[in-house]
């Protein structure tokens, strides 16, 4: 299950590191082009070379917030899988008993 769940979770993060990284890229040199076509500027390359390094932050952040969140889910399945070979039963839960939506009335008890 581990393994299937990695394999997707990895694709997923595939497809979000390209958006995250190209859409600002993109973004970027639009942003110059158009500046450049009305302002006679030659923006662009700047512009272009922001975009770059946008979608490079923005591509660290989402590969270590991946990371991260698949180390802390690999950790708590590894502390599920030791308890439960030492023989350790899991906590109990406590579910305070819900009160009974339906009245008594003392004409019903007689029935």
């Amino acid at each position: 299950m581990r393994h299937k769940k990695s394999v997707m979770r990895n694709m997923m993060m595939v497809t979000q590191l390209g958006l995250s990284v190209m859409v600002p890229v993109f973004v970027c040199i639009l942003a110059g082009s158009w500046i450049d076509r009305h302002a006679g500027t030659n923006l662009t390359i700047f512009l272009m070379f922001l975009g770059f390094l946008a979608g490079g932050w923005n591509g660290y952040k989402v590969a270590m917030t991946t990371l991260r969140m698949n180390e802390q889910e690999e950790k708590k399945e590894d502390q599920e899988a030791r308890r439960e070979q030492m023989g350790e039963p899991r906590p109990p839960v406590h579910k305070p008993k819900q009160k009974s939506r339906v009245r008594r009335h003392e004409d019903d008890e007689k029935l």
